[in-house]
């Protein structure tokens, strides 16, 4: 199963990102870490991010500012996620599933503001989007409370983009 949660309004006006972006970058997710754990993107080139969960338990996906206090609790997180995803005011992303040419039964979900994409164990797909925000920004893993938070395990990454 693959989910992806928007936060706020979302506008699914197809342009075309589903044949693919020039730039792909694989995300392999295992317990309890991101692979390649630094990415860095050109602004403005739209890529591919595939995120493929090889691990055995869900893992999510999330972009944000690192905050400058460290929310205390997931319910600190979720609100500081949502509140400050990177994945919004950059035009649209779609998550779709990873590989060639569409099927029967397949899926796509456009939008303007996205605060995760979650993966199910064994399971991948791929998360388009134009970065235009330049700068370094965090991105992770927050499944899980106290200590089994996949985060305070050490699933996050760096983004940087140029």
């Amino acid at each position: 199963m693959l989910g992806a949660v928007f936060a706020g309004p979302a506008a699914a006006s197809h342009t075309g990102l589903l044949v693919g972006a020039p730039s792909r970058v694989t995300i392999t997710m295992l317990e309890y870490t991101f692979s390649p754990a630094k990415i860095t993107l050109p602004a403005g080139t739209p890529v591919d991010l595939i995120l493929e969960n090889k691990g055995i338990l869900p893992h999510i996906f999330m972009v944000y500012p690192a905050p400058k206090r460290v929310p205390q609790g997931q319910v600190e997180w979720w609100e500081y996620v949502l509140a400050n995803t990177y994945l919004q005011n950059i035009g649209e992303i779609l998550v779709h599933p990873t590989g060639g040419a569409r099927v029967a039964g397949d899926f796509y979900v456009a939008g303007t503001r996205i605060a995760e994409v979650g993966v199910e164990a064994g399971k991948r797909a791929t998360l388009t989007f134009t970065p235009t925000k330049k700068g370094i920004f965090e991105f992770a893993c927050h499944v899980g409370s106290g200590p089994t938070n996949h985060y305070r395990q050490g699933m996050k990454g760096t983004l940087t983009v140029k």
